[in-house]
């Protein structure tokens, strides 16, 4: 029983354990998109301004209301006016006594009305299009949200990949060298010669398990990332995939021109600005409209109805809390405005670095695998005149620390690749999603 809950505890907080699932590439990135926050709040909230501006276009539609109350009162004026609306007035009612000193008295008056906006110095038309521009740019925002997590997510699982393969070069020479420790002669304190290269190839037999533990410490951090994102397990395997082809599939190499979803919420939020300084200009221009009210009024005495109707004009000729509202919105949308070119352009500089980067580190990891190729070769070469006595130990450990370092320098090489590519991707017009059938 202990045995097997060490056999349990083992496979549990190892990298990838003997019968880890397979998560390929496309099953992550939906199961992140499914349990992700972000993606969740990004969408709510485009939809939300969607339903904004659709109820905004519908501002021309005329005000239906209905009033009803009903009060008791002894008021003198209420009264009185209340006998009026019932159309019940005698006589009587104008003596001094009742009519300073009423009886209390019960009134229901119930009205249904309409008000329908001619002209409102464009207000409305101005804040329809704001209201425009926020929706566009929740949807672009939306879908930057989606697209910085599209490239978290493939940074991540590219790590994996490549760590998973440095790590399998990395125990393959290691057991290489156990190998040949095992079997070597001469590797006595008396022969120093043979003693040295001995103690060479310990050390590095323990450089290289170094190495593997420090493998598997960062992949255990980007197990630990997905699985935070929403793939939930750090017990599975991104199965048989090579690097360069994954980033050729999923990180794409993007487009120089055009500009990305964050830096269009960017420039619509500019839009919306411009179109809200164009409200607050509307405020000062006057309103004009039609209303139509009928009035059922109830008393003790009767029940009478009544109506009116006409046109109404409104124009605020001072308010002190407008003063300078309008100059302020104008700085506003002008700083947003800046602000959204600013993006753009610190958009195109970063993305054409990162593009330079990429192709240049693309190059750097197809001379390295060139140089990965010749070194396996000449290892191989160098094992056989080791064994057979024809290559001294010290110079056959320097081959050795020559693949080793070889083996750290292209998972060097390949994680700042994969950081150029999703850094590149983010700043992108074009996402690799669409490859997939996917829309950012």
């Amino acid at each position: 029983m202990m045995h097997a809950r060490l056999v349990a505890l083992f496979l549990s907080v190892g990298t990838v354990s003997t019968f880890a699932e397979t998560i390929a590439f496309e099953d992550a990135l939906r199961r992140v998109r499914q349990a992700s926050p972000a993606q969740e709040a990004a969408k709510h909230q485009a939809h939300a301004d969607k339903l904004a501006l659709d109820r905004g276009k519908r501002h021309w539609f005329p005000k239906l209301y209905l009033d009803a109350r009903t009060y008791r009162t002894n008021d003198p004026g209420a009264s009185f006016f209340g006998l009026l609306e019932q159309r019940s007035v005698t006589s009587a009612d104008f003596a001094p006594d009742p009519l300073n000193h009423p009886n209390d008295r019960w009134f229901t008056r119930g009205a249904l009305g309409l008000d329908l906006p001619l002209y409102e110095g464009g207000i409305r038309r101005n804040d329809v299009d704001r209201l425009s521009h926020a929706a566009q740019s929740s949807a672009h925002e939306a879908r930057a949200v989606r697209l910085e997590q599209y490239a978290q997510v493939g940074l991540s699982y590219g790590s994996i990949v490549s760590i998973r393969a440095q790590k399998a070069k990395f125990e393959s020479l290691r057991d290489d060298i156990e190998k040949l420790m095992k079997t070597y002669q001469l590797g006595q304190r008396a022969n120093p010669v043979g003693y040295s290269g001995l103690l060479g190839m310990k050390s590095l037999s323990n450089r290289i398990d170094g190495l593997i533990r420090r493998a598997d410490a960062t992949a255990k951090g980007h197990y630990l990332a997905l699985a935070e994102m929403g793939i939930g397990s750090t017990d599975w395997d991104p199965g048989d995939v090579d690097l360069r082809s994954f980033a050729v599939a999923h990180l794409g190499e993007g487009q120089m021109n055009g500009i990305s979803p964050r830096v269009e919420a960017y420039q619509e939020n500019s839009l919306a600005a411009q179109a809200g300084a164009k409200m607050q200009k509307a405020r000062f221009m006057p309103r004009l409209g039609a209303f139509a009210e009928g009035v059922v009024f109830d008393g003790s005495r009767d029940t009478a109805l009544g109506y009116a109707g006409g046109m109404y004009l409104q124009w605020s000729l001072f308010d002190p809390s407008t003063f300078g509202s309008l100059d302020e919105a104008r700085s506003r949308a002008a700083a947003a405005e800046e602000y959204a070119r600013a993006a753009a352009q610190r958009e195109r500089s970063e993305r054409a670095g990162y593009d330079q980067a990429e192709g240049a580190l693309r190059e750097n990891l197809a001379l390295l695998e060139d140089s990965d190729r010749l070194l396996a070769e000449q290892l191989r070469v160098a094992t056989t005149l080791f064994r057979n006595g024809s290559m001294p130990a010290l110079s056959f450990v320097e081959i050795l620390n020559r693949r080793t370092d070889l083996i750290v320098q292209q998972g060097k090489v390949e994680q700042r690749f994969l950081e150029a590519s999703t850094e590149r991707l983010i700043r992108s017009p074009v996402s690799g999603l669409a490859q997939q059938g996917e829309t950012p």
